[in-house]
């Protein structure tokens, strides 16, 4: 397997947050609060795709091709998502919603209020024939397509892909030369969920 290696590189002047610092004890309280409120009321979640690199002749990817990550991040608990993809398109970004974001929510007995994204074509469009407009409003969680320059949330999932990519894809690629998107998305997995088990859901007052 032949990898060019594009990683994600953050701007100078990209804000701090929370995932690469350590909070105080007051942060950690605000943030408790924070997440007791969004059980009552619904949880707020970020989407973002990422291209992660080309690669060659790699077991379930055809010919010369790329490897995309579209991950999800929440913001009133930490709880992240991610999964791996040979293409770009709309129904990538329903499919990890379908098989791990809501699945997982619902087993914490905890309900999605909205999910922002980037103004993309993955994303946006008319809500009768597009997938992912259409599965949203299907599962009546509400479409926050339009960032807020400058707001240090819109970094949520630069931040959880840039530990992904530091702590497994590099590390995972250098250790397995040959492998299927499919065995990768398993260790994926397995990463995700050692990561998650450090931020349980509480629905609880």
């Amino acid at each position: 397997m032949l990898l060019d290696l594009i990683p994600y590189s953050p701007s100078a002047d990209e804000p701090s947050h929370p995932f690469a610092e350590i909070r105080s004890d007051r942060e950690m309280e605000n943030n408790k609060e924070k997440e007791r409120v969004a059980a009552e009321e619904g949880h707020s979640l970020f989407q973002e795709l990422f291209f992660f690199c080309t690669v060659k002749n790699v077991g379930d990817v055809p010919g010369a091709g790329c490897i995309y990550v579209e991950t999800v991040v929440d913001r009133d608990s930490g709880v992240a998502f991610a999964k791996v993809y040979s293409s770009k398109h709309s129904m990538n970004a329903v499919d990890i919603l379908a098989s791990r974001v809501l699945p997982y929510f619902q087993r914490q007995e905890v309900a999605i209020r909205e999910i922002h994204t980037k103004n993309a074509g993955e994303y946006c469009g008319l809500l009768s024939v597009h997938p992912f407009e259409t599965f949203l409003a299907n599962s009546r969680i509400r479409h926050l397509p339009k960032e807020q320059p400058g707001h240090p949330d819109n970094y949520l999932c630069e931040q959880f892909y840039r530990l992904l990519l530091k702590d497994f894809f590099l590390t995972e690629l250098r250790r397995k030369y040959e492998l299927t998107l499919g065995e990768l998305q398993n260790d994926l997995d397995k990463f995700i969920g050692a990561y998650n088990a450090a931020r349980k859901i509480t629905n609880s007052p």
